[in-house]
């Protein structure tokens, strides 16, 4: 099975981080976005981070090597973007306005009171939510 065909759309690529031991948020990826960029991340996934901490938002430090991809400076509480320059995947927890562009790549459908509950170094695991026959998520994808 394709990495395309466990998004269970077209567009949208649903994603658990799991924070040890408090708990798991869910993410949604949308293609329309920032497609390379999105098509980037499930290239790595699943991936180990490390929580960087910055006002307003959590960052998660990855490897990725993605251009900049209709970029945006305003972002509001659960927006999910891509910081093209230094590979940081960015939960906003409050509205922000950013003095760099990143890439627009999603929404945080639950649970983003684990990123704020969430201290400089704490580990947390993104990873892909298969989607079951029925379109019902199951286990990620490893």
């Amino acid at each position: 099975m394709s990495r395309d065909s466990l998004a269970g759309s077209v567009s949208k690529v649903d994603c658990r981080a799991t924070f040890r031991p408090s708990g798991e948020a869910r993410v949604a990826l949308y293609r329309h976005l920032s497609p390379m960029s999105v098509n980037a991340i499930m290239r790595i996934l699943p991936v180990n981070s490390r929580i960087n901490a910055q006002p307003g938002m959590r960052c998660l430090i990855t490897s990725l090597a993605v251009g900049v991809e209709k970029p945006k400076t305003s972002f509001v509480r659960g927006d999910v973007g891509l910081l093209a320059s230094g590979g940081l995947i960015c939960i906003f927890l409050q509205e922000v306005r950013s003095d760099r562009p990143l890439n627009p790549l999603g929404k945080i459908d639950e649970g983003i009171e684990f990123f704020e509950q969430a201290k400089p170094g704490d580990t947390v695991r993104l990873a892909l939510i298969e989607p079951s026959p029925a379109g019902q998520s199951v286990d990620e994808k490893t």
